[in-house]
């Protein structure tokens, strides 16, 4: 019997983790594999096509996590192109490592981070494969809720907390940031930790909400990336970066969903575990 042929989506392949992962999927398929890998300019990284399997299709894909009608033509084209999803990999982000950034620069964290990647889960959540379909959201060790102060934490983990309310919390932040009385008001000095926490507590939420799917985040640890050296020489590579992303989306995950998965440590280098949200 044929073996049937797995799709995935992975966003930000241009570089760094998101470029990691798809050399990865390419060259280490163990099955027949069609990708869509999105970038913003609509085309693959130098070397990978030459890198695929004979039974690994990479397809580039133009996409903007800003543009939401950049996602939905996405979906739209996957979902006429193939009978469903078996993965969505939401690696694309941005990362502006200073604590006093701009307007246009809070808004596009955001806007990319939070935003962005809520439209992209459920721009493909209709055409998911169910059961058994997996979203993997790259998060961060900056999202824990170590880095709110006290009061702020148990609204962000309310059991049956909305992405209506969600949404509130990450509009009372950036009005308070806006007045440059985020700290003040309990808030991490980063957008960026604000970002990243959103993003956790929507994959709590989508996961609830949608019992027959896998949906994590994780943290890829220290990563020698363009965004990851900006805080320092990172301790890993981005080939080790992508080991708990592909873990969650290919490997053996049991029946685990809405969870956070990290190492120990941002610089270990194994496959991660599920890790308290604080």
């Amino acid at each position: 019997m044929a073996q049937q042929t797995r799709v995935a989506v992975v966003t930000g392949v241009n570089r760094g983790i998101g470029l990691a992962i798809l050399r990865q999927l390419a060259s280490d398929s163990a099955g027949p594999l069609v990708v869509y890998a999105s970038t913003r300019a609509g085309t693959l990284p130098e070397g990978v096509a030459e890198e695929c399997q004979p039974h690994v299709k990479i397809l580039p894909v133009r996409l903007s996590l800003r543009d939401p009608s950049s996602i939905d033509a996405l979906a739209s084209r996957v979902a006429k192109e193939q009978a469903a999803v078996d993965v969505l990999i939401n690696n694309a982000g941005v990362y502006y490592y200073r604590e006093r950034i701009s307007d246009a620069e809070r808004a596009d964290t955001l806007e990319t981070n939070y935003w962005g990647t809520l439209r992209m889960c459920q721009a493909f959540l209709p055409i998911l494969r169910n059961p058994g379909g997996r979203i993997v959201n790259v998060s961060s060790q900056a999202g824990r809720l170590r880095w709110l102060a006290p009061h702020l934490r148990p609204r962000f983990l309310a059991r049956d907390l909305t992405l209506e309310e969600l949404d509130g919390l990450v509009r009372e932040y950036d009005a308070a940031a806006a007045r440059g009385g985020e700290v003040k008001a309990g808030w991490p000095p980063m957008a960026y930790s604000v970002s990243k926490a959103a993003l956790n507590a929507f994959t709590r939420i989508l996961a609830r909400e949608h019992p027959g799917l896998l949906i994590n985040s994780c943290c890829p640890g220290w990563v020698k990336t363009d965004l990851g050296a900006q805080a320092g020489p990172p301790p890993k590579t981005p080939e080790e970066g992508a080991r708990i992303p592909l873990h969650l989306a290919f490997g053996e995950i049991g029946d685990t969903s809405g969870q956070y998965w990290a190492n120990d440590s941002t610089g270990d280098s194994g496959i991660g575990k599920v890790q308290p949200a604080l």
